[in-house]
This record gives C-alpha cells, structure tokens and sequence, in this order.
C-alpha cells in the first residue's frame, strides 16, 4: 500500500486522502500524551542521572570491544534498570557505533529497540513466564544468528521470578554463548537470584538518585512542560520518591494535571494531592508534648485525622521526626533528603536541647510497639489517641 487512499464521495467523484500529515500529526499527539515518566525516558547514556559510574564503565567496555556474556542490573523501582538494558542494547546495535550513538534522529535499529519491537531484541518478563519450557524456547531461538542486527540481546525483566529449574536451563548458555548472543538481566531482588548465575554475569549495582540531582531534574522537567510549581512542592516529590525517578516523574505528572487556572502550585497544594501533611504541625505536636498540654496535643492530631492522615502514616512521620530531635546534632539541612526546612530544622534544634537522649529513645520503642499493635485494634484512631496521652505520662 502506498502513502495514499481513494475512495467515492457522495457525489460518484474519487477523493484522494493523504495519510502523510495525519501521520505526523499523530505523532505529535502521541508524544505530548505520554506520560512524563515514558516523554522523559533516557535514550542515550549521557541523558542518565545518578548512574555516572555504571554509564561510563558499560560505555568503556563497548568502545574497547570486551563486553560481557550477560550484564546483570540490581536497584530499587525506578532507578533505571531496564532503561539501562535498552541503552546497552542500542549501543551494541546502533548503525552509526557507540562514538556516534543515535540521540535525535535514531537509526532502524535504535528505533525499533526504542519501541520495543526489534526482531534481534527479544524483552521478556519473567513475572510472567517463569517456567523452564519458557526458557527452553528462549534458548532454542538463540541458536539462530541475528537477522538484522550486529547482536541479539535477551532482555529478562524481573530475573528473579524465573524457578529454579529455569535457572538450572539457562547455566550452560549463559556460561558459553555465541559470539553474537548477550544476555540482559533486572531485578530488584538480588537474593533471590542464584549465586551460580550471578557469578556468570557482570553484576551493577544501581543507587538511588541523590536527592539534590533528583531537584534539578524534576525542575528541568517542569520548566519544559511550563508547569508552574515552587521549590518548597518540589523538595516534598523528591522526598516522596525516596531516589526513584519514576516515582518522582509520576508525582510531578500529578500535580501538573491538578492545577487549574494558571496558578502555581505550592507546598501545601502538593501535601493535600499526595496525603502528606506539614511537619510543622508534628513539631508543634511534640513541644506540647513535653508541656504536657493533652487537650492541645488530642487537639493537633485529630486535626490531622480530619485531613485524612492515616494512623500509620502519622506514626511513620512521628518516628522520622523522633529521629531528627536525636540526631539533629549531626545533621546538616542539605543532608535531609528535603524532609525539612529551614525553619523547622531551627525548631527542632532549639527544642531537642531540652530532651534528654534516653527519654527519645523510650519513645521511639514505644512508637514502634504501637505501630503493631495497630494491626490488632478496630479502631486504629482511638488507638493513636491513647499513645499520644500515654507519652506524656512516660516523659514523667
């Protein structure tokens, strides 16, 4: 079929319709419809955050031609596993070399990788197909050299879910490939793995982005799509995302969907979209604590109740800020992946001067007791009620 199709109009005339500018036009549509977390995919190693060192090594490997039978990448959700998968893939296969990768304008195979689709580049989930006869099929279509492509690269998200005997089919292969065969394998639980396999693998162990990289990210990303969000909201993403890119990407896709009316959306805009709530109010909490004002502090939680904070976030929140009044000595305001402020910070400093060591550590036993015992009560908020009245009696 050619760019065209003809067909009658109404009136017994043949139209002609191209499909060439809808076709672009869609393109675009799709693209801006993406959601951030797959618009803002990397596609090239230099477009990784957080990886530097991985990047580089991987990238060295190939330019000097000594890489290995199988690659095996480890990390939390949203660091970028499989994406690296995909780059190492189109590195190896990239018509222009890995010193002229494809960035804007992709080749055939960069493309194809891109898209998922390409005939040597065989992604599979184990979550999915865990069995032997899975990989034995896998292992019978390596036997063939790769049709278009200088490799074929087995892709297997989620590695750990294969059985046993799975794992078992694989060892021969994996160990004594040919020459035009590499293994890619992701999993975010390494101990599952069988030491005989990882053995065989050249194993990288992904971090988690640093909170400061993870900023300047997300900022970029909201200035290219115009959103309009302040810092104070975007540190609060960050932290939520705990060194996920995903997550953070997602996050900021939510808040930006939510504004309405051109007005930029701030910290407490984002703490009532993603159910979290000021710490202010927890350190304020925490002083009537120690005065022993019940009716103030009863007051302040069922506040926060009323907000739609769940008991078990709020006693999570209560452990973190229990941890900053005993640490906050040490702790430098950079160096709390964003969970607080400036002014915080200077509260917390100025009331942990008056707490002793050994009265915060009772009550970071007594917070953890209560978070079980959580799961045996029907009403968990009456439960956080009794905590709350039962801590100033332990401060006496």
């Amino acid at each position: 079929m050619g760019a065209a199709w003809t067909r009658s109009d109404p009136n017994g005339s043949n139209r002609r319709d191209s499909f060439s500018g809808s076709s672009l036009l869609f393109d675009k549509m799709n693209k801006n419809s993406k959601v951030l977390a797959l618009k803002y995919r990397p596609q090239v190693f230099d477009d990784l955050i957080g990886q530097d060192v991985i990047a580089e090594t991987i990238s060295n490997s190939i330019k000097s031609n000594k890489t290995p039978n199988a690659y095996l990448f480890t990390g939390i959700r949203g660091v970028g596993k499989t994406t690296i998968a995909r780059i190492v893939a189109k590195s190896l296969n990239c018509l222009n070399g890995i010193d002229k990768i494809c960035k804007d304008k992709q080749c055939e195979n960069c493309e194809a990788i891109s898209n998922s689709n390409h005939i040597d580049v065989l992604e599979m989930d184990a979550a999915s197909k865990t069995g032997v006869d899975d990989v034995r099929d896998l292992i019978e279509f390596s036997r063939y050299g790769p049709t278009s492509a200088k490799y074929k690269i087995f892709i297997i998200d989620e590695v750990h879910m294969l059985s046993k005997q799975a794992f078992n089919a694989l060892l021969k292969t994996l160990e004594e490939p040919p020459k035009y065969l590499k293994f890619i394998f992701v999993t975010t639980e390494i101990k599952k793995i069988p030491v005989t396999i990882i053995s065989r693998c050249q194993r990288f162990d992904l971090s988690r982005i640093k909170s400061k990289e993870l900023f300047e990210f997300i900022n970029k990303v909201k200035d290219k799509e115009n959103g309009k969000v302040t810092d104070d909201a975007l540190k609060l993403i960050v932290k939520i995302s705990e060194g996920s890119v995903r997550d953070a990407l997602s996050l900021l896709d939510r808040i930006l969907i939510s504004q309405s009316n051109n007005k930029e959306s701030d910290l407490k805009f984002a703490q009532k979209i993603f159910g979290y709530f000021d710490k202010s109010y927890l350190i304020d909490l925490f002083k009537l604590l120690f005065e022993g004002k019940e009716e103030d502090v009863i007051k302040i939680y069922r506040s926060l109740y009323d907000q739609g904070v769940e008991p078990k976030t709020f006693l999570n929140d209560f452990l973190e800020i229990l941890y900053y009044f005993k640490n906050i000595t040490s702790l430098k305001i950079e160096g709390t992946n964003f969970s607080l402020n400036d002014e915080e910070f200077k509260k917390i400093e100025l009331l942990a001067k008056d707490i002793s060591p050994q009265t915060l550590v009772i009550f970071w036993q007594f917070t953890i007791k209560t978070l079980d015992e959580l799961e045996i009560v029907s009403n968990q908020n009456l439960s956080i009620e009794m905590f709350l009245i039962r801590l100033m009696y332990l401060i006496d």
